[in-house]
């Protein structure tokens, strides 16, 4: 167990009403290399990380934890102000610091479904269709899936939900010799991959994915309930099945409150 985790265990979940129970103070230790503020970082990812410390539930007043702590408020500042930095807290003007709903990690490799991903992390996957139908695909399209003039695409657009919060609004592009009556399936709170692999023997197996921070456009952002303009991570990818044919174009924007995207790099020249 680390020094980090044998503190955490005297630290007071934070109540309702967002004041510390009274126990035990935990102790920091001053003599350590490591700095007040990060031993106290910890602490608190610990007590997040594990679940004392629940989403939307407040946290102790900065004056509750300099007197739990006997560090100056300086010190409990840094701290915080770190975890509001990367997400973990959220800081209400009036009204305190707040504990942030869990943040999806989402591995850039393998190739999975958003389903997947959010199931993976114990949550519930949803899906709102907001729009599902046949249209003429934009040159871009076209030219992503290797259409001809004349072809015919099937548009779905979802909102994308985990434990029924908005997370991503995903457009998807379909080649409808690809998958004939596609229309007619129900893709409310269902895997589009799954439904795909199921029906039609479409198994995605790669793609190719381009990544940009833009500030969320306005109908996007009421959908995802965040402010008009805020920033969003807008993913444009395609996908190829086992033959290396392309069966999808995607464009998403993923709210960027809610997403980690992560990768891990090789050096293949060593």
């Amino acid at each position: 167990m680390t020094m980090a985790a044998q503190r955490v265990r005297q630290i007071e979940r934070p109540r309702d009403r967002g004041d510390a129970a009274d126990g035990p103070v935990p102790t920091l230790h001053k003599a350590s290399p490591v700095p007040l503020y990060y031993q106290l970082k910890s602490a608190i990812e610990h007590l997040l990380d594990s679940g004392q410390w629940r989403p939307d539930s407040q946290v102790p007043s900065e004056r509750r934890l300099c007197e739990q702590f006997h560090i100056s408020r300086i010190t409990v500042r840094q701290a915080l102000a770190e975890l509001v930095r990367e997400g973990r807290l959220i800081r209400s003007h009036g009204r305190g610091t707040f504990v942030a709903q869990a943040q999806l990690r989402k591995p850039v490799f393998p190739l999975v479904s958003f389903t997947q991903d959010v199931r993976e992390h114990g949550m519930q996957p949803g899906a709102k269709v907001l729009l599902f139908e046949a249209t003429t695909p934009p040159p871009h399209v076209m030219a992503a899936l290797r259409l001809g003039i004349g072809d015919k695409m099937i548009l779905l657009k979802r909102l994308r939900l985990a434990n029924g919060k908005p997370m991503a609004v995903e457009t998807v592009y379909l080649p409808s010799r690809r998958c004939p009556d596609l229309l007619k399936e129900n893709l409310e709170d269902v895997s589009l991959y799954e439904t795909l692999t199921d029906k039609y023997g479409i198994v995605p197996t790669r793609a190719n994915q381009q990544w940009q921070a833009v500030a969320c456009p306005t109908a996007d952002a009421k959908l995802l309930e965040i402010q008009k303009g805020s920033p969003v991570l807008r993913i444009e990818q395609t996908t190829f099945d086992r033959n290396g044919r392309p069966f999808e174009h995607l464009e998403s924007f993923f709210r960027g409150d809610k997403f980690i995207f992560f990768a891990e790099l090789t050096n293949h020249q060593r």
